[in-house]
């Protein structure tokens, strides 16, 4: 990788991002506080997907706790995914 591409990336992806400051905590996740930026986030710009490997994210889509439950009736159009599983999601003819 170099520089040059790095900046590249960068500046794609900023032409495309909306910055949202200030986010309000909509969802406390006791489990694991250090996620809840991500949930919040997430949840406030309406996105369809949270794209992580991290084991207490993708317990959300799944868990039987009640944090789990919550959050699957609340943010009934949110997903947390795996990379692949994302990647299967959204280009489903891609090898």
């Amino acid at each position: 990788l170099t520089i040059e591409r790095v900046q590249a990336f960068l500046e794609d992806v900023f032409a495309h991002a909306t910055t949202i400051r200030n986010v309000p905590a909509k969802f406390r996740y006791e489990r694991d506080p250090e996620d809840e930026p991500y949930i919040n986030l997430a949840a406030v710009a309406g996105a369809d997907y949270i794209v992580s490997r991290d084991r207490d994210l993708l317990d959300l889509m799944t868990g039987t706790s009640v944090e789990c439950k919550e959050f699957r009736q609340r943010f009934r159009p949110l997903k947390v995914v795996q990379p692949l599983e994302f990647l299967r999601e959204v280009a489903p003819d891609q090898p």
